[in-house]
């Protein structure tokens, strides 16, 4: 008899929420803000034969040794495939350097 009343009880209650169920539901993707979003890709897209300008090389920080150490530590401590290992490289290492540079 307790447990027939405790679920009648959560269901009666489950409609006493303050969520926010349409700003959820916006960020599930099923609404109609598809639509919006597709001229904004549009205007923002960028021609592929377009090369980014380098980037001017900086001094090396201090702590780069240990950045690049602990990123290659990162990078081969799992198994992952060459491709996998230098994208964990290159961003452990950036990671590496945000933290510890300030």
């Amino acid at each position: 008899m307790r447990k027939p009343l405790t679920l009648i009880a959560c269901l009666l209650l489950a409609g006493c929420t303050d969520a926010d169920w349409n700003r959820i539901a916006n960020y599930g993707g099923g609404g109609d803000d598809e639509a919006e979003l597709e001229p904004e890709a549009v205007a923002t897209h960028v021609p592929v034969t377009q090369v980014p300008a380098p980037q001017p090389v900086a001094a090396a920080p201090a702590n780069s040794d240990f950045c690049q150490s602990l990123a290659t530590q990162d990078a081969t401590a799992n198994s992952f495939d060459p491709a996998t290992q230098q994208r964990v490289l290159r961003q452990s290492y950036a990671q590496c350097l945000t933290i510890y540079s300030r």
